[in-house]
Formats: structure tokens, sequence, C-alpha cells
């Protein structure tokens, strides 16, 4: 960066300091309430609406958390427009500052520099893939990256990808897309500006370089970039907590976190004499000594077990205390299940007679069953459970045991106290009745929770 650059950047960064306190407390409490607000929108506009997941999304609470970029794009270019122009004038970058203007945390790396441009790209047949740059540390990544092409505009959706490290493996990690449609006309071409969002696991390390591909026009364009490790060589602090804490008889120990400049983390274990199944911390944050708000949207592991909450960072503010917070936990009784005539379409049993069979119908050579799942309060709508286990299976009448795929989603309606499950199982001439096992179900202990991370 020109030295002229980097007195426009010294600029812009005091008229944003000057006024980021006051919008971070104020995006705090937004997210949620924005959101609230959206799907409501969306409801009255297409009564219901169904989300399927796919490997570009981590969970429904990335989903979410994905609304909530959107929602909060222009919020700190209307705080601070000095910030916003002198980055939009970074070769390069001008397409992707309201995409990341929602992430406390990109937002804070990106005011600080922390940046390493890439500028590589591949083309073939018109199209025309760019890896413009990428925000990394030691455990995440965002790779911001631009498609252009023949019918290539903000009506896209989501395209396919890989992501493989130098040595030609498949990078294991939770990945994220921050991409929406716009507005743009029906057949018109225009670049698309977008983002990939990398966490890797516990102990998993950030590789030398990445081989990203992305599937343009029926055919595989691939960007290879180097990570320049330097950039973030010694940026992580790591803080031994050992906090013992209990909520509805359930027994947890806060064990450490680990602060680099695009996460923190949290590992939480439960005490494996625990009776019931925790699903989730409720309304769980970080909150430093000005109130200011870190939200998780990510983790790995389970809340009955052990897992590893990734939080907005504090890297860059500084923060001189750090407390975690939440208002209870969402719970549930273990071994229950669910017992159904799908040839009926008859509920045998469930728990407190809350979940239902709504429907059973051939869908691509497999059964799509539904599930209402009724009487949910304002807390209980929530966490999403996943109810059955992932890659699990249910009985028969007989005992014999089939899959429950993957391919599954939610539908819901804002009016109403209940949300519908959709799952798939194979097509098959069963002995009826079906059990299913359920791994999570409503429940929820309030109860706050405040333990001083530094």
């Amino acid at each position: 960066m020109s030295e002229a650059k980097e007195t426009q950047f010294g600029q812009a960064n005091q008229v944003l300091r000057s006024d980021i306190d006051q919008v971070s407390q104020a995006l705090a409490v937004m997210p949620e309430l924005a959101l609230d607000a959206a799907i409501r929108r969306g409801i009255d506009q297409g009564r219901k609406r169904s989300i399927r997941r796919s490997r570009k999304r981590w969970s429904m609470s990335m989903i979410a958390a994905g609304l909530s970029v959107i929602l909060l794009l222009t919020a700190f270019v209307r705080v601070s427009p000095a910030f916003a122009s002198i980055v939009k004038d970074i070769p390069g970058f001008s397409g992707f500052v309201e995409l990341i203007q929602g992430d406390k945390s990109l937002l804070t790396a990106m005011e600080n520099d922390f940046i390493q441009p890439v500028k590589l790209s591949d083309e073939k047949n018109g199209y025309t893939f760019t890896v413009d740059g990428i925000i990394a540390d030691d455990q995440r990544m965002a790779i911001l990256y631009t498609v252009e092409g023949p019918g290539i505009n903000g009506n896209t959706g989501f395209l396919d990808y890989k992501l493989k490290t130098s040595d030609g493996k498949d990078l294991v990690a939770s990945i994220g897309s921050s991409h929406y449609q716009s507005e743009d006309a029906e057949g018109s071409s225009v670049p698309v500006h977008d983002y990939l969002d990398i966490k890797l696991g516990d102990d998993a390390k950030m590789p030398d370089s990445l081989q990203f591909s992305l599937l343009l026009g029926g055919q595989w364009l691939k960007v290879d970039f180097p990570i320049e490790h330097e950039r973030f060589a010694g940026m992580r602090e790591e803080i031994s907590i050992e906090q013992k804490v209990e909520v509805g008889g359930q027994r947890f120990t806060v064990k450490d976190a680990v602060i680099t400049p695009l996460q923190i983390s949290v590992t939480i274990e439960a005490d494996a004499n625990n009776e019931k199944h925790a699903n989730g911390f409720i309304n769980i944050a970080l909150v430093d000594e000005k109130g200011r708000r870190y939200e998780s949207n990510s983790a790995f592991g389970e809340f009955h077990t052990a897992i590893t909450l990734h939080f907005k960072s504090s890297y860059f503010v500084k923060p001189k205390k750090l407390t975690l917070v939440a208002d209870g936990l969402y719970l549930s009784d273990n071994h229950l299940s669910l017992t159904v005539d799908t040839n009926k379409i008859d509920t045998l049993s469930s728990p407190g007679n809350r979940l239902q069979l709504a429907s059973k119908e051939l869908v691509k050579g497999e059964y799509e069953v539904k599930f209402d799942l009724l009487r949910l309060n304002e807390i209980d709508k929530k966490p999403g459970y996943t109810l059955f286990a992932h890659g699990g299976t249910f009985k028969d009448g007989a005992g014999v045991s089939y899959p429950i795929s993957d391919n599954r989603g939610v539908e819901w309606n804002s009016d109403e106290d209940k949300v519908t499950y959709v799952f798939r199982i194979p097509k098959a001439d069963y002995k009826q009745p079906l059990t299913f096992d359920i791994e999570q179900f409503p429940g929820y202990v309030l109860k706050p929770i405040n333990i001083p991370i530094k």
C-alpha cells in the first residue's frame, strides 16, 4: 500500500474509532431483532419457506447468521463513510466492502489492513474466476473472489466448488458463504463478488497454500494461491480457564479460550455423568467491559460431550475484560423415540405428543416424510433442533434398520407455534410401525451464566 493510502487509512481509522463503540453495541442487539423481522416479511410474501441443508452452509444457525449479514450490510458504511471510501479505493476490493459489513471480525481486520492481496485468475470459454485476496489467521480464512461470464449475475445462486491443500487433499473445515441474490435483471451478465468463510477444526493447521476450484459454465476453473503465514505469526492469545458451571443439574467445565484476529474459540466439556442431553446454551455470547457482544455462529463438537464455540473476535479492539454469558441451557431427556405408521400417516407415540407425522411423499426415488413439532414458544424456536442423529437410522416393525438421509430441511410459519421437519428415507415395503430414536428435543432451563474469560 502506498504512503498516501496509508495516510488515508489512518484518517479513516480515526473517523471509524470515534463511533465504533456506539455502533458495536447497537449491532449487538440488532441481528436477532432484524432477523425476526426479516423472517416475518419473508413469511408474509411467501407464507412458508424451506431451508435445505447443503455443504455450503454450516447449520440453520449459520443460515440465520448469513441473513444477519445481509440485514446489517450498510451499518458501518452509514456511520463511517470515510473508512468505507478508503477501503473501496484499494485495488481489487471495492466489491467486497458491503459483503463483510455485518461481520465485526472481518470488519476490524480490514480496518487494520489485515488483508493479503492475491489477484490470481483462471479463464475458460468466456468465464473468469479471480481470487482477489484473503483475510486469514491460523484458524480462520475468508477468501474474497469474483466470477464473471455469460449469464453470471446476482441471481446466479450458489456455485459448486472444491478446496484442496497443496498436496491435493480435501480441506477439512467448516465452510460457509456470504452469497445472496440481488435484483439484477434476468439474463444480464455482471461480475459477482462473494467470499468463502473457512473455519478449521481444533487441531487442524492452516495450510501453506490452497487450490480453489469453481464450477462455471459446466467447467472447472482453478486458482492456486499461497497463504502468507508471516502475516499472522504470533497473533494468538491462549487463556486457561478451567471454570465449572452447573445448569439444570447438568455440569460443564469451561476449559480454555484462544483469541486470534478473526475469532475467539472457547472449549466447553460436559460432565460424562450428566443425566440429560445438552443441546446448547441460550443466547450465549462474550461481553466486554463496554457492553460489546461477540456472538457465536459456529462450533465443532457436541454440547453433550465437548464442544468448541467460535465467537466474533475482539483481537483488534483489545478489551480489558471478556465474560462468557448465557441465559440458560437447552436440554432434553435421553432415550426418547418416535413411533409412526407411514402407511396410515399416523403417530403412535411421541414425547408429550408434540412430534407428529404430517405426510409421506415419493420424491426422486425416496420417501420424503414430514414431521410437525408442536407447541413451541419463542425460546423453543431458536435453536433449530436436529431431532434425529446425523447419519442416524430407524427401525421397522421387524427390527430391520434403515438410514435416514442427510437431505433434510425445515419449514416454518412465524404465525404458528410449530416447525415442520423434512427428512428422506429409502423407498421400501416397510413392516409397520417405524421407530425413530430422537437425539434433540425441545426443553430448556433459564439460569444466568457469567464466567470471566480474561
